[in-house]
């Protein structure tokens, strides 16, 4: 692989932002976005010979991104292999993506037992919001990670030292170290903001566990009457009974799970987050083989 430099580098990190998005792969393969994916690999002044079908020109991008352009998918797609496929498994833990809490987005949360929060902070990234971030993550779940690179790193430790955030490093090798560990933090779980976490059928899967029956009245005040009834369980069996209902979010199955485990390391996190049925798994199996 070519070295790229200047405004050539700034325009194949701006393609690989936009290619390796879950949208933008469904569009490569079913043949709907053929000229950005060809311009991307066109940016990244690859050798032609080292590319023959088009798993082999999706390895050759995420080689560059490993080496010089470590954006918010590659953190996302090492934690999906390293922690949630090399430290747990598909059938008994769940990722979950950008999920919306007080405000904010939460870039990675992972359910094994309990629920981690993963925020990733690249070397793109500043970290003027980190503080406001990891307090509205704590109003919902007890442990929480700041994952990032050296860039950040003496800065993170300093202004992490007396909290129970865990720090982990993506090194240079392209692994995982954990810098700090994360403890346990309950002082901020909040009823409400655990609430508006769910969907409607898993509050009421909660309700009804509870006390046995939903609320008859109408519409317009059915949302509320559920949460007069879920703020009066105790706050951690809350968070409990929220893990429970998020984790059954994962579209991983004991149909589809042998497909997932043939796809590619570069591409799990984009498949994972895809919710796949099998004909899709074999769509994209077949435009992987296929010569570029």
């Amino acid at each position: 692989m070519l070295s790229i430099g200047g405004s050539a580098k700034m325009t194949a990190d701006v393609l690989l932002n936009k290619i390796f998005t879950v949208n933008s792969l469904r569009k490569a393969v079913n043949n709907k976005n053929g000229d950005l994916y060809k311009e991307t690999i066109n940016s990244l002044s690859i050798n032609n010979g080292e590319i023959k079908t088009n798993l082999d020109a999706i390895k050759n991008m995420y080689k560059y991104m490993y080496k010089s352009h470590r954006n918010e998918y590659f953190y996302k797609n090492t934690l999906i292999n390293k922690i949630l496929l090399g430290r747990h498994s598909v059938r008994t833990s769940t990722a979950i993506r950008e999920l919306p809490i007080s405000n904010n987005i939460l870039d990675l949360l992972i359910i094994n037992g309990i629920g981690q929060v993963y925020e990733i902070k690249t070397g793109l990234d500043n970290l003027n919001r980190l503080k406001d971030q990891l307090n509205a993550y704590y109003m919902a779940f007890s442990y929480c990670n700041v994952v990032t690179d050296l860039s950040h790193l003496d800065d993170l430790k300093e202004l992490l030292s007396d909290t129970p955030t865990g720090i982990i490093l993506l090194t240079n090798r392209g692994t995982l170290h954990v810098e700090k560990s994360p403890s346990e933090y309950n002082d901020k779980l909040n009823s409400r903001e655990i609430f508006r976490i769910l969907r409607k059928g898993e509050f009421e899967n909660i309700i009804k566990k509870n006390f046995g029956y939903l609320p008859k009245v109408g519409q317009s005040k059915y949302y509320q009457e559920c949460f007069k009834l879920f703020k009066t369980i105790e706050v951690k069996k809350t968070q409990k009974f929220m893990l429970d209902e998020l984790k059954k979010r994962s579209s991983i199955n004991q149909e589809n799970y042998s497909y997932f485990k043939d796809i590619p390391k570069e591409l799990k996190a984009l498949v994972y987050f895809s919710d796949y049925k099998i004909k899709e798994y074999n769509v994209l199996q077949e435009f992987l083989n296929t010569k570029y």
